[in-house]
């Protein structure tokens, strides 16, 4: 189950969101988890934390909840990633669902999301959602999935992940 939603924050939201992502958060290092080696291939993308601004959770909580028709009961460490799309990164999270927002980045195919089938280690692209500003993704956080690699030097894209531990159907 996917599902997408555009129009994600209205329009003075999202400008305000865009600004402080690009000028304000202070971004620091991510890894994935349980990785020894601290290299490229482990590098998973600078990273802000909501739990460094309560209010700004708040907000990405409510337009989810209101946009996906569902009560958000627990979230996991989530918050906004800063990432050069220089190639995939096929992972699994440790959630039930995620919702991924796409911040600031050019529109176009070659830097969405991307999913696929099978296991982690063995699996073959099935799925490709492309980047727009302001669009939001809902998928099963074990579902393998990356961000789509571009051959495009030095491409950047902000977005926005809410990591969810549990929720309820309000439909």
């Amino acid at each position: 189950m996917i599902k997408i939603v555009d129009n994600f924050f209205n329009e003075k939201d999202l400008i305000s969101i865009q600004d402080f992502a690009l000028n304000k958060a202070y971004y620091t290092p991510k890894f994935f988890p349980n990785t020894t080696e601290k290299n490229k291939k482990n590098f998973y993308g600078n990273h802000w934390s909501f739990s460094n601004d309560e209010d700004l959770k708040k907000l990405f909580i409510k337009q989810a909840e209101l946009k996906f028709k569902l009560k958000i009961n627990s979230i996991k460490e989530s918050g906004i990633d800063q990432r050069n799309l220089d190639h995939f990164k096929p992972h699994v999270d440790n959630a039930k669902v995620n919702i991924l927002i796409m911040l600031k980045g050019p529109t176009a195919v070659s830097n969405g999301t991307v999913f696929y089938h099978g296991v982690l280690h063995d699996c073959v692209l099935d799925i490709h959602v492309g980047f727009k500003e302001n669009r939001s993704i809902l998928f099963p956080s074990n579902w393998v999935h990356s961000q789509h690699a571009s051959n495009v030097p030095n491409l950047k894209r902000y977005t926005a992940t809410l990591f969810i531990d549990n929720y309820e159907d309000l439909v």
